[in-house]
């Protein structure tokens, strides 16, 4: 598969399970630092992808992005360094950002298979966000969270809740993956 950003749209566009897991796969073997550089891109080809019509082709969207982040916060808050392959937290925060929102859109889908892909999505950014000890990121995030929640019908709200308690239980662990000896760069 071409690795360019509009072949990885196409993919997600297409609805094809098949050619939807080649892209999630591709992406995933793709190394951190060069994801940071390409997920802008990445992000711009696909999002307006999100507007599909077809539930399964959201859900793909926010799979794709969420798997297309590097998390380079996990290695750089490991490594006790302020930066790794010239890369520090603050850099990284647009692209986090950006991933937010499109998590909290998603939150919000008709299609309960979109909302669990966000509470997914928020899962693995929870970790990031955690380790890195973004505090005020996660404390505005919860915030937002909370807010969604109060205005969305019961059924969406109940994913808002997943994703709220899986972002607030990270500090625990957080906790317990900063005791592991992870081979990182120091």
């Amino acid at each position: 598969m071409d690795r360019s950003a509009e072949s990885f749209a196409e993919a997600l566009a297409s609805g094809d399970s098949d050619s939807v897991n080649e892209a999630i796969d591709e992406i995933e073997a793709v190394e951190s630092a060069l994801r940071v550089e390409q997920y802008g891109a990445l992000f711009d080809a696909c999002r307006p992808v999100y507007e599909s019509d077809d539930g399964y082709v959201r859900q793909s969207v926010v799979r794709f992005l969420r798997d297309a982040y590097p998390m380079l916060e996990l290695t750089i808050a490991a490594s006790e360094r302020e930066r790794v392959d010239g890369y520090a937290i603050d850099d990284l925060r647009e692209n986090r950002t950006r991933l937010v929102e499109l998590l909290l859109d998603a939150l919000g889908d008709d299609d309960g298979r979109v909302r669990r892909a966000a509470v997914d999505g928020f899962d693995t950014l929870g970790v990031a966000i955690d380790l890195a000890e973004i505090d005020a990121e996660k404390r505005v995030l919860l915030d937002e969270l909370d807010d969604l929640a109060d205005d969305l019908p019961e059924e969406k709200a109940k994913h808002v809740e997943e994703a709220r308690q899986s972002v607030a239980r990270m500090g625990l662990v957080g906790s317990l993956v900063g005791d592991l000896d992870l081979d990182v760069p120091r």
